[in-house]
């Protein structure tokens, strides 16, 4: 069965370079650039993983990751993530892994599979 995840990216470019390899790798991508647009979908979507930026423009990629975590739909799904802006350290929401941006395609290839192996 494939692989699905969700990204919520805000930047179309980082977003559609993220479908892009992803769906190389044979992985479906559900992309969203907003946090409303996510929240509207949240509850007919049931990924692998999120891979959520954190800085969006009506919202914030923390507090919806502090929602996935606690819904008991979602709570066990891992959670990616990735800022330029934040790091590692800065981030307490309950997310499984952190990516620094600008990051490197095949570390976030590799954190990923590993995510959803």
């Amino acid at each position: 069965m494939k692989k699905q995840i969700v990204v919520v990216e805000d930047n179309i470019s980082i977003r559609e370079m993220i479908e892009y390899i992803l769906e190389d790798h044979q992985i479906e991508v559900i992309s969203f650039a907003t946090a409303s647009d996510f929240r509207d979908a949240m509850a007919d979507i049931n990924p692998d993983l999120y891979l959520l930026d954190i800085m969006l423009p009506d919202g914030n990629g923390t507090d919806l990751c502090r929602e996935l975590k606690a819904n008991p739909g979602s709570r066990e799904t891992p959670v990616i993530m990735m800022s330029a802006h934040f790091g590692q350290g800065q981030i307490e929401c309950g997310a499984e892994d952190f990516i620094e941006k600008p990051f490197d395609i095949d570390d976030l290839i590799s954190r990923i599979e590993h995510r959803i192996a």
